[in-house]
C-alpha cells in the first residue's frame, strides 16, 4: 500500500479529520491531503511524530520489511512470469530487476527470480540474451549458495550445476556437486517404518510413496543418461534399448500418472526411429510426445489437484508456464533438431507444428 493510502486508512481508524491531524502536528490540512493523494510525502523529520500519532512504528508506517513471505515472492513473480508469457521479456526482467533493488537482502527472492530467468531462458531467441540471462542467474544463485541455509543452499546447488554445464563449464559443475552432502541413511525409508509403528499410516505411505517415485524417477534419468552416451558413440541399438526400458520403469511404476517423463521419452525413441529409418513410426512418437505433453500440462496446471490411484499422497504442482508457450518452445526443439531433418518435408510432421503454432 502506498504510504498516502496508509496515512488516509489509519487517520479514519483514528477517528481524526485532516484538520485536527494537521493541527496535531503543526502543518496545514492541505499538506496532509497532498500526503493522502500522494501529491507529496511527509518530510523525514515528520516520520516520528506522524508514526507516534498514528499508533505505529515508522517501519509500519513505510511498510518497511527486510524480507518476504515466500507467499509475498509467489505473487510478486506471477506479475512478472506474465510479462514473460506476454512476450514483454526485457519488460519482465527490469520489473524482477528493480524487484530486487528493493529486497537486496533477500536470498528467497534471489533464488525465486534466478528460478523465473531459468524457466524463461529461451524467452528471447537472441544468443547474446540467453547468455545474458544465464550470467544473471549464475550471480544471483551464487549468492544464495554462499550466503543461505542449507535448503536454499541445496536448492540453488541444484539449479548452478546446470546453469554452469549449459556454458560449457563443467569442472565447476563438478565442483559444486562434490558439495553436496551425501546422506549415509535413507531418512524417508526409515521415518516411513518408524510412522508404520506408530500407526500414522497416511503419513508412512506418504513417505514411501515419494520414495518410490523418487527412485523411479532417479531410474529413469539413469537410462536417459545411457542413452545419451549412446548416442554419442552413434550406438542407436543400445539407445533403442535404454528408451525401451526407461519406458517400462515409467509403466510399471505408474509414473505418468502424476507426470512422468513418458512423454519425453517419446522423444527419444522417435530419435532413435528416424536413424533406423522408420519415419512412419517416428512421426508416430513425435505426435504422442507432443499430445502426451500438452495432455500433461493441461493436468498439472488444471485447478484440481493432479492425483494418482497410486501415489494418492501425492500431488503434482502447476508449473506456472503457459500452454502457448510451453507449444512454442515444443515447436523450436522439433524445428531445431537435426536428427529430424528427414522428417522436415513432410505434411505429418508440418501438422504437428501447425497444431504447436495453434495452441493458445
Amino acid at each position: 500500500m502506498e504510504i498516502g493510502k496508509r496515512i488516509q486508512q489509519l487517520r479514519r481508524e483514528k477517528n481524526l479529520t485532516q484538520e485536527q491531524m494537521a493541527a496535531a502536528l503543526g502543518v496545514t490540512s492541505a499538506a496532509v491531503s497532498k500526503w493522502e493523494t500522494g501529491a507529496a510525502i511527509p518530510d523525514v523529520g515528520m516520520l516520528c511524530p506522524l508514526a507516534r500519532m498514528l499508533g505505529i512504528t515508522v517501519d509500519a508506517l513505510l511498510d518497511f520489511r527486510p524480507a518476504l513471505t515466500q507467499e509475498e515472492i509467489n505473487v510478486l513473480l506471477e506479475d512478472r512470469r506474465k510479462l514473460f508469457e506476454e512476450k514483454k521479456a526485457g519488460e519482465a526482467v527490469q520489473s524482477c530487476e528493480a524487484l530486487l533493488r528493493e529486497y537486496p537482502n533477500d536470498l528467497h527472492l534471489k533464488c525465486a527470480a534466478a528460478g523465473l530467468y531459468i524457466m524463461y531462458i529461451a524467452a528471447v531467441l537472441d544468443e547474446k540474451w540467453v547468455e545474458g540471462q544465464i550470467e544473471r542467474a549464475v550471480c544471483l544463485l551464487e549468492q544464495c549458495r554462499n550466503n543461505g541455509g542449507a535448503d536454499l543452499a541445496a536448492c540453488s546447488r541444484s539449479m548452478l550445476v546446470n546453469l554452469y554445464v549449459m556454458r560449457e563449464d563443467l569442472d565447476k559443475a563438478l565442483e559444486i556437486l562434490d558439495e553436496q552432502p551425501q546422506p549415509e541413511i535413507n531418512v524417508r525409508f526409515m521415518r516411513g517404518n518408524i510412522l508404520l509403528r506408530k500407526n500414522e499410516l497416511d503419513e508412512a505411505e506418504k513417505m514411501f510413496q515419494t520414495e518410490l517415485w523418487t527412485v523411479g524417477r532417479n531410474a529413469v534419468l539413469g537410462l536417459v543418461g545411457l542413452y545419451n552416451a549412446a548416442r554419442l558413440r552413434k550406438d542407436w541399438k543400445r539407445a533403442g534399448e535404454c528408451v525401451e526400458i526407461a519406458a517400462a520403469v515409467e509403466r510399471d511404476l505408474r509414473m505418468d500418472e502424476i507426470g512422468g517423463l513418458t512423454s519425453t521419452l517419446q522423444f527419444l525413441r522417435a530419435e532413435v526411429l528416424c536413424r533406423e529409418g522408420k519415419l512412419d513410426d517416428a512421426v508416430a512418437c513425435l505426435r504422442e510426445y507432443v499430445n502426451g505433453g500438452l495432455e500433461q500440462w493441461a493436468r498439472v496446471n488444471s485447478e484440481e489437484l493432479v492425483k494418482s490411484s497410486f501415489y494418492d499422497k501425492l500431488n503434482a504442482g502447476a508449473s506456472g508456464m503457459s500452454a502457448a508457450y510451453l507449444a512454442r518452445n515444443i515447436s523450436a526443439v522439433l524445428e531445431g533438431m537435426e536428427n529430424f531433418d528427414a522428417l522436415k518435408e513432410r505434411e505429418d510432421f508440418k501438422a504437428l507444428l501447425r497444431k504447436l503454432a495453434d495452441v493458445e
